[in-house]
Parts: structure tokens; C-alpha cells; sequence
């Protein structure tokens, strides 16, 4: 998508990561975008690029931490509650699956 505004091509981004796991938010696909993107790699900074309340990316993140997750939590500062994630093996492999199949069209 050359001639796409950058905001455009996140958000297809997005609906492709959603595409390939259909269990996903788009807020949680767009935070495991964003990580592999390195658009943000804490909840804090994502929450303020994209104007949504932390306590919501907080949750977000929250749901897709665990065993067998695509992201897993690295820190967290216990007065500002800011959390940094990365992606795990299983959200490696789905960005992997998103990019490398050319996923990514406008629709």
C-alpha cells in the first residue's frame, strides 16, 4: 500500500493480525501491531499514540499475557503502572503469518 496515509496502513495491519486469530480485539491486535511495528513496546506509550484510557490497554494487555499468548509482560512500574510487553513465539509467528503472506490489502 504505497500511496496509503501510515494511519491507513496500521489499521489494515490490524484487521489482518485480526483475520489470522479471530479470538482478538481489535485493541489487542493493534497492541500486538504496534509491538512488531515497534511503534510501542509499553502499554503508557500505546495508550497515548492511539488516545485510548491506559486503564483500558492495561486490561488488554492483561487478557493477552499467559501460557501459549502472543505477548508476555518484560516490567512494570509500579507507580505509573506503565507495562512493558514484547511479543512471545506464538505472537512472532502470527505477525510472521500476517507479513510474509501479504495479508495486508486494501480492501
Amino acid at each position: 500500500m504505497p500511496d496509503s496515509p501510515p494511519e491507513a496502513d496500521f489499521v489494515a495491519l490490524v484487521e489482518a493480525v485480526r483475520r489470522r486469530d479471530a479470538t482478538l480485539s481489535r485493541l489487542g491486535a493493534g497492541i500486538i501491531a504496534a509491538i512488531s511495528q515497534g511503534i510501542a513496546d509499553d502499554s503508557r506509550t500505546f495508550a497515548r499514540l492511539f488516545g485510548i484510557a491506559h486503564a483500558l490497554v492495561l486490561r488488554e494487555v492483561n487478557l493477552l499475557c499467559g501460557p501459549e499468548a502472543p505477548i508476555e509482560i518484560v516490567g512494570r512500574d509500579a507507580r505509573t503502572q506503565r507495562t512493558r510487553i514484547k511479543l512471545t513465539v506464538k505472537g512472532d509467528t502470527l505477525m510472521a503469518g500476517v507479513l510474509d503472506l501479504g495479508e495486508i490489502v486494501a480492501k
